[in-house]
């Protein structure tokens, strides 16, 4: 209501005091309109009873907590044991997943929504240290910086995650990305490639697509990363 009253008040101003006549008539008219008594008017300030239909709004139709939007069915939870039942399994660095190919592609074969597509799948990682930056300026920087590679994954349709922690505390540093991408292997096994973008990096080009293909046969499937800025 506000802001309806201030641009008919810089309405005023511009056209003068000479139609005085005609600017009152429409603001009475407006205000009419907004705080009208009769039941069938619209009400401009009235959201309460604003529905959304299925039918015109798509996003509506989806239910979030059985499928996503990339089409993974979320209910389905088989009792087949996988990887996940074995009691040594660790994120950390220092165990060795043995058979990690076999594994992951035993646990697609039990969620199939996930195995579609599976081969070009793509997870970006990325992330900076816990604490804030010394230059005020700095995590302001990496806010933006952020939003254009959630912008690049929203186009491409690619998961992101954000990490601010350390996973080993013997690894700083550079060294802090390699128990991050292994973390994310182990939780993402519907990812083909993990991708790793560091948090100083930036998307000039928002078309870029990696060219997988051209990695297709340098590594057994279901264990690859490309690490940029490493």
């Amino acid at each position: 209501m506000g802001r309806v009253i201030v641009r008919l008040a810089t309405i005023v101003k511009m056209i003068g005091p000479s139609r005085p006549l005609f600017i009152g008539v429409g603001v009475a008219m407006l205000m009419f309109w907004i705080f009208s008594p009769f039941p069938n008017s619209p009400k401009l300030l009235d959201v309460a009873k604003t529905t959304i239909l299925p039918e015109k709004d798509s996003a509506a139709t989806i239910d979030c907590t059985t499928v996503s939007d990339q089409g993974f069915n979320l209910g389905h939870d088989p009792v087949d044991e996988t990887f996940y039942d074995d009691p040594t399994l660790s994120y950390s660095m220092g165990n060795p997943m043995k058979n990690w190919d076999e594994k992951r592609r035993e646990w697609l074969n039990h969620h199939p929504s996930f195995a579609t597509g599976a081969e070009d799948r793509v997870f970006v990682l990325t992330g900076s240290q816990p604490w804030p930056c010394k230059n005020p300026i700095g995590d302001n920087l990496l806010m933006r910086l952020f939003k254009n590679k959630v912008d690049y994954c929203r186009i491409h349709g690619y998961d992101i995650f954000y990490n601010n922690v350390f996973f080993h505390p013997q690894m700083l540093g550079l060294w802090v990305k390699l128990p991050g991408v292994r973390a994310t292997m182990l939780a993402h096994p519907e990812a083909e490639w993990i991708f790793w973008v560091d948090a100083d990096a930036v998307f000039t080009d928002m078309d870029f697509k990696l060219p997988l293909e051209k990695y297709k046969d340098h590594k057994p499937r279901g264990a690859r990363v490309a690490l940029q800025g490493l």
